[in-house]
């Protein structure tokens, strides 16, 4: 075989079409798939430009990873779409590089085989960017730490870059100027993340790469203006966290850097910089550290109680049961919950949650039904689910008395599995429901894949369906699911006697807020029949005000 006939083998082992392309991007040679993967022949590609076949959101990212090669430089293969003739787009891994002395790169293309996740789901990708939406790179980031993986982590250095002058900028831009320059800023995050990239808020962004590289994104970041044209450049704030430097576990690397990724997109870069004077690396895992202390401190002392929010029936405007919520030192929990995750601790308030309602129940009326609130994280724990289960069968008492809503407040990932556990939990009496029905694209798997008794429809749609019909309509289908499917819903933020008898007229079953809330407390006030929660007992709940 001819050296020139091995060098192609090597090149088609590896790829399906081999392309050489100049420093203006024009195609001078093309050889292998080209028919299958752009509809062109090998001929009629020789001087086309490459930017061309690309969809126009890998454009830029293409030329930035191609212009970004020095002499015997080798570009990371990363995804791109190539888009067909015929309008098709095709998948492929583009890989390039550059021969010392000669003006042309070599491009290769491989199409991925139908199956292989290479680009995110749609509804993961900020569409001015084509980078990761918020929840999207938190979960990709995360996967980047999964027990079981490389040690240490294939990119353990997390950098997050605040431009405090892009909203300014933006606002002064015609849409097609805006457009590309979100495009480019896209562009640059992915050319040095690839899939670990994300717009985190507005005007933040985060990228999972190499710490070395920290500096360079920031310089690229901050030439992107100027390399357009706009007379104002960008102001560029960053951090970077390198987790292997973190002397930390695996798992409490991974905890402390989503951690750092939700203070970041609350509250900018100056959230991560804890402590003067030191790295912002040391700052932050002290402050994690000190966090994690407070929080467990909390449950240990006591300092968590139980308040109880009505659910009742639309229909006779009798309580049907109080959903159990937490309050830390008095406080709405929201952020101390989300610290909970962050931190891996969840599972502790799950469980200190779930048996001070269980020993509420010891003492409240045989009719009196309570919901605990089970985040993913915890559902996914085996030492978690098999507590739990001992503690249910041995208190057979509390069958059909205790009742469990299942958050979207993480992925349950093995849903062969949360069937299992959940189907244990139903079987032993205990109805399970699906909150915040609705808002997530995991809604619908879950309610695909597991058995629930109720199905808790998302408050953000009650709040609009008596002024919006869309709204109304989207609320009606999800009522006609919940019957097809045979469980009961349950409207959440019911504020209005208005949106009472609108939900009523729609057969929706359940309702839960404000409205019935306030009711309890001032029956006066109210025009609907409702149960007193007094018992004979003394057992009497507390109240909350806002429906939530």
């Amino acid at each position: 075989m001819k050296p020139v006939q091995r060098y192609l083998g090597f090149a088609f082992a590896n790829a399906d079409l081999l392309m050489e392309v100049d420093g203006d991007g024009a195609l001078h040679f093309a050889a292998g798939a080209a028919l299958a993967l752009t509809g062109y022949s090998d001929a009629e590609l020789a001087g086309r430009a490459l930017a061309d076949l690309l969809v126009p959101a890998d454009r830029a990212l293409v030329r930035r990873v191609l212009d970004a090669l020095g002499d015997n430089g080798r570009s990371s293969p990363r995804p791109v779409r190539l888009r067909r003739r015929d309008g098709r787009v095709v998948v492929c891994v583009l890989a390039a590089y550059r021969m010392q002395g000669s003006p042309l790169l070599s491009v290769t293309f491989c199409q991925l085989v139908a199956g292989v996740a290479a680009l995110p789901a749609p509804h993961d990708v900020d569409a001015a960017t084509e980078l990761l939406t918020p929840a999207a790179f938190a979960q990709a980031a995360a996967v980047n730490f999964a027990p079981g993986g490389v040690e240490p982590p294939a990119c353990g250095a997390l950098t997050l870059l605040e431009m405090n002058n892009l909203a300014d900028i933006r606002s002064r831009l015609t849409a097609e100027a805006d457009g590309q320059l979100m495009t480019e800023i896209g562009a640059v995050f992915r050319q040095h993340g690839g899939a670990v990239a994300g717009r985190v808020a507005d005007n933040r962004f985060g990228v999972m790469a190499p710490a070395s590289l920290a500096e360079q994104i920031t310089r690229d970041i901050a030439r992107v203006a100027a390399d357009l044209g706009l007379d104002q450049p960008l102001e560029v704030d960053a951090r970077t966290l390198d987790s292997n430097s973190f002397g930390l576990s695996r798992a409490d690397r991974s905890r402390l850097l989503l951690h750092a990724l939700r203070r970041f997109a609350e509250a900018g870069a100056g959230a991560v910089d804890m402590l003067s004077g030191q790295s912002a690396a040391a700052g932050f895992v002290k402050d994690a550290v000190g966090c994690l202390a407070r929080l467990r401190d909390d449950l240990g002392g006591n300092r968590l109680s139980l308040v109880f929010e009505p659910i009742v029936d639309l229909k006779t405007g009798r309580m049907h049961h109080l959903e159990v919520l937490s309050r830390f030192n008095g406080d709405r929990p929201g952020s101390v919950i989300t610290l909970a995750e962050e931190l891996g601790v969840i599972n502790d308030v799950d469980m200190l949650v779930c048996s001070l309602a269980m020993r509420e129940l010891e003492t409240a009326p045989p009719d009196i039904i309570l919901a605990v609130n089970l985040s993913a994280v915890s559902v996914g724990s085996d030492l978690f689910m098999q507590s739990l289960l001992a503690q249910l069968k041995a208190q057979p008492g509390l069958s059909g008395r205790l009742m469990f809503e299942v958050t979207e407040t993480g992925n349950l990932g093995d849903l062969e599995r949360a069937r299992n556990v959940l189907g244990a939990v139903r079987r032993l009496g205990h109805p399970l429901c699906l909150d915040d029905f609705g808002v997530g694209m995991a809604s619908f798997t879950y309610i695909r894949a597991l058995d629930f008794d109720h199905v808790k429809l998302d408050g953000s749609f009650i709040a609009k369906m008596c002024v919006n019909k869309r709204e109304e309509a989207i609320v009606t289908g999800m009522l006609a699911l919940c019957r097809g499917l045979g469980v009961t819903a349950i409207a959440e933020h019911v504020e209005t006697p208005e949106q009472m008898m609108r939900l009523r007229g729609l057969g929706c079953a359940l309702g839960q807020g404000w409205l019935f809330s306030k009711a309890l407390e001032r029956p006066q006030r109210t025009d609907v029949d409702l149960r007193p929660l007094s018992r004979p007992s003394g057992w009497r709940p507390t109240v909350i005000d806002a429906g939530g």
